[in-house]
């Protein structure tokens, strides 16, 4: 692996590494250590041997910025152990996942990918998103395997991720179409740019008018960027919006309905300081009501927005 690989996946692995750790601990109020590390790549039959015994197999599908699907690969045992601590249990393994185990470890990993994803819209200077992940449980067999991920190379990269119940290597699997397409929007790809070679001096060219493009302004120094991020700020999240008569307001009472702008199926919007920078889904997590991001703006245009 070269130099600029060994960056690449340093910078991939962190960023799921990081968002995992983060997630995980959340949910379970639990200390959870995971630390990446690249791996070899392997066709689908391979991944099998990754792990003994039932795997969990988690299917991302990017929706925006990146296309395709990346999987995650995890024991069962261990899987059940991490969902068991989520519901408030003490980490007991079961047979299976099923139910409202399954659905925890959805929208476990939708978190994981929504938090890796921002981190990788950051670095890229666009917007990645993904659909919700799909849970799936196949027995270790090369063959069952092949026939779920389909033909083609695989890209492993390895979590090894451990807590007091657990300790285990969570496997994220990026098909080589993916890992290119990731390569070349983080400016690690083949085709990417070489330094251009010095020129010999030339005459300098006649002066020609100059139109200035059109942009939202410069973004704030970065050097002073850290004087301001302690200041805080309304964050709204806006299901939708209408407009009522006065007299219609009056008229008001318990049980009324509101009919928003808004169809079922949209996006939810969030608003800091009245500026809209994304949208996602309204969720639940541990009784409380909370907000998925789905859809970013970039960093830079999140700090022109609210300038």
């Amino acid at each position: 692996m070269d130099v600029r690989d060994s960056e690449f996946f340093q910078k991939i692995g962190g960023a799921f590494a990081e968002s995992m750790a983060s997630v995980f601990s959340m949910l379970t109020g639990r200390d959870f250590q995971i630390q990446a590390a690249p791996g070899e790549p392997l066709e689908a039959s391979a991944v099998a041997a990754l792990h003994e015994g039932t795997v969990i197999l988690v299917k991302a599908t990017y929706q925006k910025g990146l296309s395709g699907a990346l999987y995650f690969s995890l024991p069962l045992k261990e899987g059940t152990i991490l969902v068991d601590l989520m519901l408030g249990g003490e980490g007991a393994p079961t047979e299976e996942l099923a139910g409202d185990s399954k659905d925890a470890m959805a929208e476990t990993f939708n978190q994981v990918m929504g938090s890796a994803n921002q981190t990788l819209s950051d670095l890229g200077g666009e917007t990645f998103s993904i659909t919700n992940v799909e849970i799936s449980a196949l027995a270790a067999d090369p063959a069952a395997f092949a026939e779920y991920l389909g033909s083609g190379t695989f890209q492993d990269v390895a979590l090894a991720t451990t807590q007091d119940a657990i300790a285990t290597t969570v496997h994220i699997l990026f098909p080589d179409p993916l890992l290119q397409q990731v390569k070349r929007k983080l400016g690690y790809g083949e085709d990417a740019p070489a330094p251009a070679p010095a020129a010999a001096p030339q005459a300098a060219p006649a002066p020609q008018a100059f139109q200035a493009p059109l942009a939202a302004g410069p973004l704030p120094d970065s050097g002073n960027l850290e004087l301001l991020l302690d200041i805080q700020l309304p964050v709204v999240v806006r299901m939708g919006q209408t407009e009522m008569h006065m007299g219609e307001l009056l008229k008001l009472t318990p049980g009324a309905i509101l009919e928003l702008n808004r169809s079922a199926d949209a996006p939810v919007e969030l608003l800091v300081n009245g500026k809209l920078i994304a949208k996602g889904e309204v969720v639940v997590v541990d009784g409380n009501f909370a907000f998925r991001i789905t859809e970013i703006e970039t960093r830079a245009v999140r700090i022109r927005s609210l300038a």
